[in-house]
């Protein structure tokens, strides 16, 4: 079907450069009702669909975005006369669905598009969108589900899973991703977060890097070690802030029945940037070659600068630092230290978690800020990075209140 080599995904999941392949109408039907044994193939309002149960399925193959986009970049085409087959199908009492169809060589995945937002757009050849994570996540776990950046569900399934999932729902649950939608409702509330108060409470609870001049990040490592103890969850997730002899020096340890199953980290991030910097790329990849993934849970907030209101709150956090006994690097009181850069208050307002695996790694691996250097001279040790124009292949768990856009 194309000439440009983009991501395919193998059997067992290794991703592999090639052209799309080409599929008929047939060949998706053909593939959907393979799938789906007691599935029939029916005229709806004009159009060939699926008919399974009382579940209508619009069908159209996952392909590539086309040049110049990204090889893991990949969507469907959502025909104008597919929002009349929906209308007809709900006026019987049925179930719209619209799927995609993956297929290269023996591997078939499909995609489970939420219409909602493309109906309510309502315009000719609406696009979905999926990522080669997406189709990687199904291939090895089964199903998999998330919303994009842009608040649209869509649900990948395996070939021999798409039975189950049409007649009993989404199942594969994930205990750690249960574990940050719970801590994140109950701490992303909406309000604005005070600095010097962050701190003092950190403080008081004798909490490590009280003094730490990017205090935002590790008040939610705080938060959230608070919140696991609360709740009984140090089973599934674990604050790790101190190193253990022989492992990785990362925040957050993930388990399943007792024993370490992979590591991620902790960030917090300004919503306006670009970029959420990464780990140090040695051992970074480490970390990713012994257990096969590594999380990135990132925490973006709205940001008030102390250097835009005269620098108050740079003078009174460090008059309170210098109060319980804190003594800078330089030895002397300075009550403008980090005057340009200390962030009088935040508010939290999206959590991102985002999966590096081996089907996505490639993209985080580039130099960052390689052309800087340490304040000692010395430079800097070449880091990854995620750009956010690249989050949808690495994204797999989202919230927001922030709304979304279409």
């Amino acid at each position: 079907m194309g000439t440009v080599n983009v991501d395919q995904l193998s059997h067992d999941g290794t991703v592999v450069q090639d052209v799309d392949t080409k599929l008929s109408n047939a060949k998706k039907h053909e593939l959907l009702i393979e799938a789906l044994p007691d599935a029939t193939l029916e005229t709806h309002s004009g159009m060939k669909v699926v008919r399974f149960g009382n579940q209508i399925i619009l069908a159209a193959q996952v392909t590539h975005l086309g040049y110049p986009w990204a090889e893991f970049k990949k969507r469907i085409q959502i025909p104008k006369r597919w929002l009349e087959v929906h209308q007809g199908a709900v006026r019987e009492g049925l179930t719209p669905r619209f799927v995609g169809v993956y297929h290269y060589r023996d591997v078939t995945v499909f995609v489970d598009f939420d219409p909602t937002t493309y109906v309510r757009r309502a315009v000719n050849n609406s696009a979905a969108h999926v990522a080669t994570n997406d189709l990687y996540q199904a291939q090895t776990a089964g199903q998999f589900s998330r919303e994009d950046k842009n608040g649209n569900r869509l649900t990948s399934i395996r070939g021999d899973q798409l039975a189950t999932y049409l007649l009993t729902g989404y199942s594969e649950k994930n205990a750690h991703i249960d574990v940050f939608d719970g801590f994140s409702t109950k701490f992303m509330d909406g309000m604005r977060i005070e600095g010097l108060t962050a701190v003092q409470e950190m403080h008081a609870a004798r909490w490590p890097d009280t003094f730490q001049n990017e205090w935002a990040g590790f008040y939610v490592e705080y938060r959230l070690h608070q919140y696991l103890a609360a709740h009984g969850l140090t089973q599934h997730v674990q604050v790790q802030k101190e190193k253990r002899r022989g492992a990785f020096d990362y925040d957050l340890r993930f388990l399943r029945d007792g024993s370490l199953e992979y590591y991620g980290d902790l960030k917090a991030s300004s919503i306006a940037v670009s970029d959420s910097p990464g780990n140090d790329k040695d051992d970074f990849l480490r970390a990713l070659d012994t257990f096969g993934r590594f999380w990135y849970v990132i925490f973006e907030h709205e940001t008030w600068h102390s250097r835009d209101n005269s620098n108050l709150a740079t003078i009174a956090w460090n008059e309170w630092r210098r109060s319980v006994g804190h003594v800078g690097r330089k030895g002397t009181y300075d009550p403008l230290s980090y005057q340009g850069r200390f962030k009088e208050a935040v508010r939290f307002m999206r959590v991102n978690i985002l999966e590096v695996n081996p089907a996505n790694v490639g993209i985080v691996l580039k130099d960052f800020q390689k052309d800087f250097r340490q304040p000692d001279g010395k430079p800097r040790k070449a880091k990854v990075s995620i750009r956010k124009k690249d989050i949808d292949n690495f994204l797999i768990y989202t919230r927001s209140i922030v709304p979304a856009s279409d």
